[in-house]
Formats: structure tokens, C-alpha cells, sequence
């Protein structure tokens, strides 16, 4: 179901960049010099980690081709302040161990890492000891809204920190799932991650807050990563009556989840899940069969995009060879944002960016949108107190029907509030 990053990035860990346009007598006459790791006269390397092989590559084995996708965009308008930006692409290959070494490797020779891995939470500690600058989104774990990580910038909320010692959901999902006539709630996500486990429950506590009658009518936190066997999960669920399932998963365990469900007799109950909404699942015969009528939390809506969010797809089409168009999956349009974040902190980091002078600038940042492509702009400000979240929390949610996602509640966001989850 993936593949695409294959025609761009050679060899793993290899530097991509563009020719350089600029000589050095140029940018000596322009004042531009090395200020910080990865940083010289005429161009700044970014580093970027992911998981192109592994378990957990059918969500992310394209990123790369996203992120390289917003890195040529910039040098094709003349890069940062006159220097070119390179990337440096390292496959965590869904492994924690993995991971820690290619962040503790980029530390030490690029300015910033662009960091979208499920396993981010394992290099972290060795970026926050060298003072790196890492964007990238939430969904890994609890590091982006904590002490002492205030070198990282989520473009999502950090919804798996805890605030005063609780952690904090909205209400949307749920909202939505008692507007479809969810009464039971299964519950599911991988053991190995803390971020999935903490999403599933949170999604519990939401869905009882917003009225679903039971919540916790089946729940399996300990499915192992990238699972495809959900046998014995789908009788659970049959056996215990539920209506209605939530689970953040990859998107290949997603799919046999639903198929499962099918499979087992089940297919009445309404899925819900955060990965999955992509050309590939629709193009892909298997996958489109097992996920009928399951539901995706879209966050964007790429079925009728608004302005920005086209201008991101041609982007997306004109840099990436591998990308002909329809709904890119969350590795692509995620690494083209978190980039973009990159990109975004050193424009505000002055001539002669240093890592310090880049974290300081970004987190004045209060109302960044991916130049328009967010429904509503999120806050740097505030690092590791409650502030960080906002009040209200809005998403699409789109249903698979036939060859096509249908963006449901009529095309509408929908909306919920913040609300402090109960100790479990």
C-alpha cells in the first residue's frame, strides 16, 4: 500500500538536496555565516527521521518524499535567507533503539530535525540534551508539551501530556460518536505505545463525557504494534455487544481491524479510526473491500479542500515524483507540515540562525496555520502549562463509501470541548 518514497530518497540516511545556486564570494559579501551545527555560508541542513521500513511503514513510507517536497519549494523560492536547505533522511525502521541513534547522530551534524515517527519519543532525550529545534506532530507521546522538551514544536496539541497531573480531551469524536448512534464503545491500541494507549483512553473518557452510555463496553491496550490478526478482538467485541470501536492504529492494522470485524459478523459497528484516510486505502482493492463504511478522523479535508490546502496538494504533485495526486496519507501531508514548521522557525531565526535564537522566536508564535491550511491557527506560547491546549477542538471525520471518503456532518468540522480526563 505504500512505496512511493523509493523514487527520491536512494540510499537511506543519503543528504538530498538541489544544486546550490548562490557562490561563496556572494554570501561572504551578504554577511551570511556558520552560526550553528549544519549551518554554513550558503546552505542549512535539516535532519529527518521516520519510519520508512518496518511495522510501521505503511503509514509513513512516503514522509520522507513529503518532506523533501516543501524542502524544494523553498529552494526553488531561493531557500532561507539566501542558503539553499538541505535534508538528511534517516529510517528509524520502526525501532525504538533505531530511533535514538539517528537522533543522537543528527544532533551532532544538522541544525534541526524534522522528527514524524511513531518511535520519536526514544531519540528525543539525546535532541533535547544537544538543544536541537524538532516539529513534527503529538501523536508519539508525551514529550511535546513537557519539561524539559521546550526544544519541540507540535503542530497538533499535546493531547498525551499530562497538566497539574491530568491529562486533558476534547469532546469532538465523542460528540460524533453519539451523533451516529454509538451506545457501546470498544477500545483498542498498541501496548508498546504510551501516545496510542493515552489516545484510546482519552477517546473513552470523551465519548462517556459527550453521552455515549458506555464507553468501555470492550478495551484492549496491549494489541502488538502493526498487528494484522484481530481474531480474537473481534469475537470480544461480538460477545460483548458493542456498537461502536475507536483505535489508533497504522493504517494496515486499521484495515484488518475492520476486515475482522466483517469477518466476525460484525460489520455493524461503527469504526472509527485516526489513520487510513488516503488515496492508497481507496486505489487498493483489499483495503477498500475491509474498509467499507469505517469512519477517519480527517483532521483536513482533502474531498472539497479549501484554497490553501489545494495550493499544498499541487505542491505535493510538482515536487514529488511519486505523488499523482488524490488524498495524501498522514506520512505525506504531515512531514510536508511539520517541514514547513522547520521552515517557519528558521525564516524567524534571524541571518545567522542559531539553535537557541530559533526556539526563542518560535515560541512567540501564536498563530501559525501551514499558511492557511489549519482551520484554526495553533500557539507555540505557553510550554508546558494547560495554555498550550485550546478550549475547543474541531476536525473533519470522513466515512469510506464505495471509491470515494464522503466528509461527514454535511462537509462541517466537527467541533467539542476541552475537558479533563478521570484517572483511570
Amino acid at each position: 500500500m505504500r512505496g512511493r518514497s523509493a523514487a527520491v530518497l536512494g540510499s537511506l540516511g543519503a543528504v538530498i538536496t538541489m544544486t546550490l545556486g548562490l557562490s561563496s564570494a556572494a554570501n561572504g559579501a551578504s554577511g551570511l555565516t556558520p552560526s550553528a551545527p549544519g549551518v554554513t555560508s550558503s546552505t542549512i541542513s535539516i535532519g529527518y527521521i521516520t519510519s520508512l521500513t518496518g511495522l510501521a511503514s505503511s503509514t509513513f513510507a512516503d514522509g520522507a518524499a513529503g518532506a523533501m517536497a516543501r524542502i524544494d519549494q523553498q529552494n526553488a523560492a531561493g531557500g532561507v535567507d539566501g542558503r539553499k536547505l538541505k535534508l538528511v533522511v534517516k529510517d528509524d525502521a520502526s525501532s525504538l533503539t533505531t530511533d535514538t541513534t539517528d537522533a543522537s547522530e543528527l544532533a551532532g551534524s544538522t541544525f534541526g530535525v524534522v522528527d514524524f515517527s511513531a518511535f520519536t519519543f526514544a531519540g528525543a532525550p539525546a535532541l533535547q540534551k544537544a538543544g536541537v529545534p524538532v516539529t513534527g506532530d503529538e501523536f508519539d507521546g508525551p514529550e511535546w508539551g513537557e519539561q524539559p522538551y521546550s526544544n519541540m514544536f507540535t503542530w497538533g496539541p499535546p493531547a498525551y501530556t499530562t497538566f497539574g497531573g491530568k491529562f486533558y480531551t476534547w469532546t469532538d469524536i465523542g460528540n460524533f460518536m453519539k451523533s451516529i448512534g454509538v451506545t457501546k464503545l470498544s477500545n483498542l491500541a498498541y501496548g508498546i505505545s504510551p501516545s496510542a494507549t493515552q489516545a484510546a483512553k482519552n477517546s473513552a473518557y470523551a465519548a462517556g463525557a459527550a453521552g455515549v452510555a458506555n464507553p468501555n463496553c470492550y478495551d484492549d491496550y496491549d494489541v502488538p504494534y502493526g498487528t494484522l490478526d484481530f481474531t480474537a478482538d473481534a469475537l470480544a467485541i461480538k460477545q460483548a455487544g458493542c456498537n461502536g470501536l475507536e483505535a489508533p492504529m497504522e493504517d494496515n492494522s486499521d484495515v484488518a481491524l475492520s476486515g475482522a470485524l466483517k469477518q466476525g459478523g460484525t460489520a455493524n459497528v461503527k469504526q472509527i479510526y485516526f489513520t487510513g484516510y488516503s488515496q492508497d486505502v481507496i486505489s487498493n482493492v483489499g483495503a477498500n473491500r475491509q474498509f467499507q463504511n469505517a469512519y477517519v478522523v480527517a483532521g483536513f479535508n482533502f474531498t472539497q479542500p479549501n484554497a490553501a490546502t489545494k495550493n499544498m496538494i499541487n505542491n505535493l504533485k510538482k515536487y514529488d515524483p511519486g505523488y499523482s495526486g488524490g488524498l495524501p496519507d498522514l506520512g505525506l501531508y504531515g512531514s510536508y507540515i511539520s517541514t514547513d514548521l522547520m521552515i517557519k522557525g528558521l525564516e524567524l531565526a534571524g541571518k545567522n540562525p542559531t539553535r537557541q535564537g530559533f526556539i526563542s522566536a518560535l515560541r512567540k508564535v501564536t498563530n501559525y496555520t501551514a499558511n492557511g491550511v489549519f482551520p484554526s491557527p495553533v500557539s507555540f506560547g505557553h510550554f508546558a502549562t494547560l495554555g498550550m491546549l485550546p478550549k475547543t477542538e474541531c476536525t473533519y471525520i470522513a466515512q469510506l463509501k464505495g471509491k470515494k471518503f464522503v466528509v461527514s456532518n454535511g462537509g462541517k468540522l466537527v467541533c467539542g470541548k476541552l475537558v479533563a480526563v478521570a484517572s483511570s
